[in-house]
């Protein structure tokens, strides 16, 4: 639920954003569960707060009501003037990703995640159901009223968008993508929709015939965010390469990059001429027309990222949003990138750090020497995870684009593959079969063998394969997804041998196996860890609570301990029976502007 909160800043990334042009208002929500109220000049006017994280906001055709998207899985709708709930809708049975306004106000439209892939139609004037369509087969997460009010168009990661009918909610055409597309907008016209997808290619559409008109392939990274101008003359595109994109329209010439540390691509809207931007500061930031990027007044400091030492000594190494590589027992900053760093992995025997961040940087580390050996700029938008081989010979990087890349650890690239359709989301090197494996946002993995795909797998129940683990006793390979089920396969045959008992409520985000192959633990977006212990032939599972909204994205085993790492900027160790011995508060380790 919603309650009056007295912060006047986010203490989280923002995720969401939209403006009101009736009455010069801009609403935003965040990680941290807050959705505050500005005036234009980022004056805050009110701030609530809801029990999980706010996933989309959207002012209704006046500007007098705010529709909030949850991962509490309800809707809400508030009244701008004075920020008091008018309606809570659900519950829902999945987080709820977006939500739409139709142009009469009265109608207002929200899509789920991957456990209830229906569309509701809410009416705002009586609190109940108008209606539910249904046809996606995975999560939904974009929806958009044509400004007409007579179609539906959503965005899903079934490698599809939909142009539905509202009149008989039959679907008028599907928009085959040959990845996700996980954004869709009209145009002022009702002509237009354009999707943006996770190939990197932004895509104009004809609404009548369901024909691409336009595509624009400015950048090979994800592209996650679509809006066009009041005008229609003007197409912003946000990608994962941090990078926010003007485009004409028609044509889609580039007409204007717009690029900062730690921006959240998928917060972001013209205003009044110039585009406003979420950051991973605490407040909204305006980037005037042909003027330079202004500071981001605050950084969060969540971690994103965990790995430990292989070897006795024990080195604990972090990534975090202000892009600040920290060792974390000593709470020392050992290196920074230029942004969001999101995967570091320590090579046998130990002496390498490998790190890499939300702009596509790779750097390796030298941990004995105290520096860096070499940086470079990897094609693709931000790299999702790194994994060194076995013998700390190579060392393997995947991100947005799909693709695997095996490099030197001088980081000479050794070779590139086109590995998923979707976001290669992890990678693991098992020292038992030698095989790499991936996970990807494609809903399968895939083995691999030196440089080749030794094999694909998809299993209808698989929805986007979060974190990938290998058993360093068995040819065993541990799965995470978004459907909360682990599960186990064999990393040669590919076959499952097991589902452990759905325990987290929310996406599992990571997984990791301990050093004897008998325990594996897991970090969830419902903000706990879980321990899990092989018993026999049967798994028991202990829960870990010690971490704040958003979740828990990074977990590892060392010797003799678990350890968890949350975006609220702890890390714990736990001892192998569950219990917290030691936590760590990284986020009180600030990094230096001169950084």
């Amino acid at each position: 639920m919603l309650s009056l909160d007295t912060a006047r800043l986010h203490t989280s990334p923002i995720t969401t954003l939209d403006t009101a042009p009736a009455n010069n208002r801009i609403a935003t929500g965040g990680y941290d569960g807050r959705v505050i109220l500005w005036t234009d000049d980022l004056t805050p006017v009110w701030s609530l707060l809801a029990s999980d994280l706010v996933n989309h906001v959207a002012f209704d055709p006046s500007g007098s009501q705010l529709a909030i998207a949850a991962a509490d899985q309800m809707v809400y709708v508030v009244d701008v003037e004075n920020g008091l709930v008018r309606w809570e809708l659900g519950p829902h049975q999945d987080d709820v990703n977006a939500v739409a306004w139709h142009p009469g106000g009265t109608l207002l439209a929200c899509v789920m995640d991957a456990r209830d892939l229906r569309i509701f139609l809410w009416d705002t004037d009586t609190g109940s159901n108008a209606g539910i369509l249904e046809g996606h087969k995975h999560g939904i997460f974009s929806i958009a009223f044509d400004p007409a009010g007579e179609r539906l168009a959503t965005a899903a990661e079934d490698g599809t968008a939909r142009i539905w009918s509202l009149a008989d909610r039959r679907v008028l055409h599907t928009l085959q993508h040959p990845a996700d597309p996980e954004q869709i907008a009209w145009s002022p016209c009702g002509r237009y929709v354009a999707t943006g997808c996770d190939d990197g290619v932004l895509r104009v559409w004809d609404a009548a015939t369901g024909k691409v008109l336009e595509e624009s392939r400015a950048t090979s990274a994800a592209v996650r965010f679509v809006r066009f101008s009041a005008d229609g003359a003007s197409l912003l595109a946000g990608s994962y390469d941090a990078t926010l994109r003007v485009h004409a329209f028609p044509g889609l010439d580039l007409r204007s990059e717009l690029s900062a540390p730690f921006q959240w691509e998928r917060a972001a809207a013209f205003h009044q001429g110039d585009v406003i931007v979420g950051s991973f500061g605490s407040q909204p930031v305006i980037h005037k027309a042909a003027a330079p990027i202004p500071h981001v007044p605050r950084y969060t400091l969540g971690i994103n990222t965990l790995c430990v030492s292989p070897r006795l000594d024990g080195v604990i190494v972090a990534g975090r949003d202000d892009g600040s590589v920290v060792d974390v027992r000593n709470g020392r900053i050992l290196y920074t990138h230029e942004s969001i760093v999101n995967s570091v992995a320590i090579a046998p025997p130990g002496r390498w750090i490998a790190s890499s961040d939300y702009r596509g940087e790779l750097k390796v580390f030298d941990l004995e020497a105290q520096e860096e050996k070499r940086a470079i700029r990897v094609p693709g938008g931000p790299i999702n995870t790194i994994a060194w081989r076995p013998d700390g010979e190579q060392l393997a990087t995947a991100g947005y684009d799909g693709h695997i890349r095996w490099w030197t650890p001088d980081l000479e690239l050794v070779a590139e593959a086109e590995a998923h359709h979707g976001p290669v989301k992890s990678l693991a090197w098992s020292a038992v079969t030698g095989s790499l494996v991936a996970g990807s946002s494609d809903n399968t993995f895939s083995i691999w063998r030196g440089t080749q795909k030794h094999r694909a797998m998809e299993w209808e129940g698989l929805v986007l394969v979060n974190s990938v683990a290998c058993s360093p006793v068995e040819p065993h390979v541990a799965t995470a997804s978004r459907d909360l089920v682990v599960r186990i396969w064999h990393a040669e045959t590919g076959d499952l041998l097991e589902e452990l008992p759905q325990a987290h409520q929310k996406s599992i985000k990571a997984i990791a196996y301990s050093p004897n192959g008998r325990m594996l633990l897991t970090g969830s977006y419902d903000a706990s860890a879980i321990l899990w212990t092989r018993s026999g032939s049967k798994w028991h599972w202990r829960r870990l609570l010690l971490h704040g909204k958003p979740g828990v994205p990074a977990v590892a085993f060392d010797a003799s301990a678990a350890l968890t790492a949350g975006w609220d900027g702890t890390v714990g160790r736990w001892n192998l029976s569950g219990q917290l011995v030691a936590q760590y508060l990284l986020r009180d380790i600030q990094r230096s502007c001169a950084a």
